[in-house]
């Protein structure tokens, strides 16, 4: 979504929002939001700060010891933890956050060497947020 005062902007923006469709006039990628997704993440936005709080609190505390590897954030900025990225190949990843760079997906010649080396040398360790486990801890309970 996007709301701006900005009419050059919003008019440049509307040439996007009809790809896939005959008449799109730019290239990009059709990422429309149903209303359950929608309302799914209205509730979750109100509990962002607790889930980013869990998954940071747990992945300081269980994946960092095991994984120095790991992607390394500067100094005072905190990762939603969207995905967890290690720079070693690991039994049970997730997967990866993109197995091509965005601009060889998109067609672009654009010499990007780090990019390319990320996007072939990374993997993404499990990590998902489960309140019960946060509420567990707090009580003093094993899982």
């Amino acid at each position: 979504m996007l709301v701006s005062g900005n009419e050059e902007l919003l008019e440049y923006t509307r040439k996007f929002r009809n790809y896939g469709k005959f008449d799109h006039q730019v290239d990009g990628l059709n990422f429309r939001m149903n209303e359950f997704t929608a309302a799914v993440a209205l509730v979750q936005a109100e509990r962002m700060q607790e889930i980013v709080d869990w998954k940071n609190d747990y992945a300081r505390e269980h994946l960092d010891p095991v994984h120095p590897a790991r992607l390394a954030l500067p100094d005072g900025m905190t990762s939603g933890l969207y995905k967890y990225i290690v720079f070693e190949e690991i039994e049970k990843s997730t997967g990866k956050v993109y197995d091509q760079p965005c601009h060889r997906i998109m067609g672009r010649s654009d010499e990007l060497p780090n990019t390319d080396w990320v996007a072939e040398n990374h993997w993404c360790v499990p990590l998902y947020y489960r309140p019960e486990s946060r509420a567990a801890a707090l009580a003093g309970e094993e899982e």
